[in-house]
């Protein structure tokens, strides 16, 4: 009779455990996602044979004077799925494209050494979020993202306005061709976290 009890009271645990265990994620109730990730592209086009200073290129762009203001769009979606504005955003994914519209070069290594940096920055702090050992090729090139919660944390008010610029910092390739316009269509992978 007590192993039965004792059955019978484990039996009611395991299932108080299941239960509570569910319903982390409600997609009919967004207030509890915990978080919400999208693409958004931008172009920085400031690769030009009369750009280079002191044999490199460090080349920047507004956020939100991006066509369209994607990374805006993206805030305004994260808030409505999140139901909240987020309370940080983090970078999970780079890459970095040669643009069709690019004249004089086929191929990042005819203009750009190594290593190339990718950060972001406010008027106040500047993170590096990635790295490229040597980018070669038209693209896709796939940055390795360093960037953390933690080491965002300096710009995470300006990435929770949508208020930064996006760069890309690198040394100049040793030979250049003698004219090229370069634009390199950047595509970060952002996440906005509720917690």
């Amino acid at each position: 009779m007590n192993n039965w009890k004792i059955g019978r009271a484990s039996m009611a645990m395991l299932v108080l455990a299941m239960a509570s265990g569910c319903g982390g994620e409600d997609p009919a109730n967004p207030a509890n996602t915990v978080n919400y990730s999208g693409p958004v592209s931008i172009n920085i086009d400031k690769f030009k044979d009369g750009e280079v200073r002191n044999n490199a290129f460090d080349a920047d762009k507004n956020i939100s004077t991006e066509s369209g203001n994607p990374y805006g769009m993206f805030l305004s979606q994260a808030r409505a799925t999140l139901g909240r504005p987020p309370a940080a955003v983090v970078v999970d994914r780079v890459t970095l494209t040669l643009g069709r519209d690019s004249t004089g070069v086929t191929a990042f290594e005819q203009i750009l050494g190594g290593p190339l940096t990718v950060y972001l920055s406010s008027s106040s702090s500047t993170v590096n979020i990635g790295t490229v050992a040597q980018p070669t090729g038209a693209g896709p090139v796939e940055v390795v993202i360093t960037a953390t919660r933690d080491t965002l944390a300096p710009i995470n008010s300006d990435l929770i306005q949508g208020s930064f610029k996006v760069g890309i910092r690198v040394p100049a390739a040793a030979s250049l061709p003698r004219s090229f316009d370069a634009k390199v269509a950047t595509v970060l992978y952002f996440r906005a976290l509720a917690l």
